[in-house]
């Protein structure tokens, strides 16, 4: 009885009275967060249902701000709906997800759109759009008929605003400058299994921290921090704006008639051709005499043999407008953006298309020569690599590839052949008759390739230079060899290295002491030292993929999942490069003649 009045244990009643309070917590948290859901929800449906009602109709905003705060509440719900595709394992991010950034750091203000329909800003960046040509940009893929129709639409309303329109064209100027930015940055091709460039992962902060520039300072200015800095391009560049400015790049096809089926037909229509790239004046369209020297300067412009006839390159040259020429300046913008180039102030350049190596100091070409380039079968195409020269072998042996000695050797006289490993070894010795002529020029590099001498001389004559494994031959390469050295500092002018090549035939190694940069590239146009564009055939083939990505809507086809890419579809025609087929296999018997 007594134990039945005993007070309870501390402990124990501390616990109990714990336990009540621990569970009326939980029981108030847990309600708590229903409201807190319930609250947010109903804010959202109430920010959407306000959106809504803005965008079901148009009005006449008061004033300014009135508009822009509209235009917040129905950006702020458009927003919000975006769904980026971020994919942590391929390192992709779409456009939504800096889109979503921007705008919320900005509490969804926005930067291009007035109740005037455009800001001065919106202005700016509309012509920006319109004018991407100027960047060597492809403007359908930034929507500008789209933004243009958006903008008109809005003017024809106009003092009524239709806010989901506002709403459309402040967004997509957005993305437009957003995509420009990763363009410009990366380029607009990304490869054939994605298409066009559509990927923030890297860049998404430098492009947000420069949309951020672009409300304050020039549009132009803050997206041309993105382009390379290598003078080439710049002298590229600098020439590609003059042509984009000076004609108009819409498609004017030109077709010039068979000589061989019908010569004046075909006559006829070069004369016509010659007057379109303002060649010949059309009052000089019946002189005979005009024409032939019109048509012999079109041809020397376009690295064609000079001689006044209407042959197959000299007709598909022809053929090349202003719209065709625009895609291939395009693409090249498009390589210089997709490959980094490291800038030097003094290194050897090879543009393979152009089948010239120059050697470049500062801002001044010092030496140019014609070069030999590899097959445009892909196992023997020249690469594109960087290295630098750091050998020069004067009477240098030729140990020929495997690949050769099984399928291309017929005979091995005058050749050094041992066994080793299993394999046969042969080694041609030095002298007049070596596949690598007198001398050649090491860099290192994975592909085993190089620069020599050769003795077929009389391949520099042709037009398309395509005949080798992969090496470039250089015309008269002991200049080439002596300005290497003598910049070097070894004390070997062009005389000296002649008399001691003419001295004795025996194999003599200099190392530089620094090396020079060499650089091969892959431009089927380009612009001269004197600022002149120049175009070449694409020998390799790789023009008309990139060309039909970015300027013919393809799409990728892969057994993978893509990510999430935009391509806009554009009506332009189809025109296949000029180049004469040098991948032909040869029977060979000497194998020097084609290495």
């Amino acid at each position: 009885m007594l134990d039945y009045f005993r007070p309870e244990n501390p402990v124990s009643l501390f616990m109990k009275k714990s336990n009540i309070y621990i569970q009326s917590f939980l029981r108030c948290r847990k309600y708590s967060c229903y409201l807190l859901a319930l609250f947010l929800l109903v804010g959202c449906k109430n920010k959407e249902m306000q959106a809504e009602t803005l965008e079901n109709h148009t009005t006449i905003p008061v004033s300014e701000s009135g508009f822009e705060q509209d235009l917040r509440v129905v950006l702020d719900a458009y927003i919000s709906s975006l769904e980026p595709v971020r994919d942590e394992k391929n390192k992709y991010l779409s456009w939504e997800q800096p889109v979503k950034d921007f705008y919320g750091l900005r509490q969804h203000q926005p930067m291009w759109v007035s109740k005037d329909v455009l800001s001065a800003k919106g202005r700016e960046m509309l012509a920006l759009v319109a004018n991407a040509g100027l960047f060597g940009l492809h403007r359908d893929l930034y929507q500008y008929d789209h933004l243009q129709w958006l903008a008109d639409s809005l003017r024809a309303i106009q003092p009524e605003v239709d806010y989901q329109l506002s709403k459309r064209l402040e967004t997509g100027l957005t993305k437009a400058f957003l995509q420009m930015a990763l363009h410009l940055d990366k380029g607009m091709y990304a490869d054939s299994t994605t298409g066009i460039q559509s990927n923030f992962w890297e860049g998404e902060a430098v492009y947000l921290t420069l949309l951020n520039e672009a409300s304050k300072d020039s549009i132009h200015q803050v997206l041309s921090t993105l382009e390379p800095t290598h003078p080439l391009y710049l002298k590229f560049m600098a020439a590609l704006r003059g042509f984009v400015s000076n004609n108009n790049i819409s498609s004017s096809p030109i077709h010039i008639h068979s000589p061989k089926l019908d010569s004046l037909a075909a006559v006829a229509d070069a004369k016509k051709a010659l007057v379109y790239h303002h060649y010949l004046a059309d009052t000089l369209l019946s002189d005979d005499a005009a024409f032939l020297e019109a048509l012999r300067r079109f041809q020397s412009d376009n690295h064609l043999n000079p001689d006044g006839v209407i042959g197959n390159n000299t007709i598909k040259a022809l053929e090349r407008d202003n719209s065709y020429k625009f895609k291939v300046l395009a693409i090249n913008a498009d390589r210089w953006r997709r490959k980094e180039t490291p800038v030097s102030d003094y290194y050897v350049w090879v543009n393979l298309p152009a089948f010239t190596a120059k050697i470049i100091s500062g801002d001044t070409l010092m030496m140019q020569k014609k070069v030999i380039i590899g097959k445009s079968s892909k196992k023997h195409q020249t690469p594109e690599l960087e290295s630098a020269i750091n050998q020069v072998v004067l009477w240098p042996t030729w140990t020929v590839p495997q690949s050769i000695i099984k399928h291309e050797m017929k005979s091995f006289k005058g050749y050094q052949v041992t066994r080793k490993n299993g394999y046969l070894q042969v080694v041609q010795p030095p002298g007049n008759k070596n596949a690598l002529g007198a001398v050649k020029m090491l860099f290192p590099n994975k592909y085993s390739v190089y620069m020599h001498d050769t003795p077929t001389k009389s391949l520099f004559e042709k037009e398309v230079r395509a005949f080798s494994h992969g090496c470039v031959r250089c015309q008269d390469p002991l200049e080439i060899a002596a300005y290497l050295l003598e910049r070097d500092s070894l004390q070997m002018p062009h005389d000296s290295l002649v008399a001691l090549k003419e001295r004795k035939v025996e194999t003599k190694t200099f190392r530089l002491k620094k090396p020079v940069p060499v650089i091969f590239r892959y431009f089927t146009a380009d612009a001269g030292f004197d600022g002149q564009l120049n175009f070449y055939a694409d020998i390799y083939h790789k023009d008309q993929e990139m060309i039909d990505f970015i300027f013919e809507g393809k799409k990728p086809v892969s057994t993978k999942k893509a990510p999430k890419t935009s391509t806009i579809k554009s009506t332009t025609d189809n025109f296949a490069p000029f180049e004469k087929d040098s991948s032909k296999k040869e029977s060979i018997t000497d194998p020097a003649a084609a290495w």
